[in-house]
């Protein structure tokens, strides 16, 4: 007869060693979104401020023509 483990036999520490095993699955998600998230984040940043800056930047070359267009 082959003896068992006593962790099957008496499931001892089975309740202990899923929630460690769901802990690091929870752990590894979190871990994959925070690498997917971060960068994404910085372009977006990245692209606002530029586009925030152009908007800023358009009205002044407007006003610009328009003086030149009447000076003539």
């Amino acid at each position: 007869m082959v003896m068992k483990d006593k962790l099957v036999k008496f499931h001892h520490k089975g309740m202990y060693y899923r929630f460690r095993k769901l802990g690091i699955c929870f752990l590894a998600a979190v871990s994959l979104g925070t690498i997917v998230a971060v960068p994404t984040y910085i372009t977006l940043r990245e692209i606002t401020a530029q586009a925030q800056k152009a908007e800023a930047e358009e009205p002044e070359l407007l006003e610009e023509d328009s003086v030149d267009l009447s000076s003539y």
